[in-house]
């Protein structure tokens, strides 16, 4: 079939794939001795429902406040201004402080201590 289209097998399967709805499922064939295959037990459903998302909250700063009055919107920012959001309310502001890559020094070594304390807790 690849070939008539002159195209890889690969994006046939992909294709395939992707419209799984369109082909005819394929019968399993069943395990020829059930005595020897378990199953896994299953997991209380109520309780994963009473647990919350665990979310690192990162708390306002001092350097927050005082680049209030200087944040913009992300439509106002330009290339070179720090994209850091420094509320957390409608509407959303940014830092804005002029830097070279996305956020500014203050903002990045924040982002990255974030990672390292989210990576330690893994």
């Amino acid at each position: 079939m690849a070939r008539c289209f002159g195209v890889s097998h690969n994006v046939i399967a992909g294709i395939a794939f992707r419209n799984r709805a369109l082909f005819s499922s394929k019968p399993r064939a069943r395990n020829c001795r059930p005595h020897e295959s378990k199953r896994a037990p299953r997991k209380d459903k109520t309780a994963m429902r009473d647990r919350k998302p665990e979310t690192i909250i990162i708390p306002s700063h001092k350097y927050d406040l005082e680049r209030l009055p200087f944040a913009k919107r992300l439509l106002e920012l330009r290339p070179g201004e720090c994209i850091w959001p420094i509320n957390d309310g409608s509407p959303f502001l940014f830092c804005a402080a002029k830097t070279v890559g996305k956020y500014c020094q203050h903002h990045q070594s924040r982002a990255v201590a974030v990672h390292r304390i989210a990576k330690r807790e893994k």
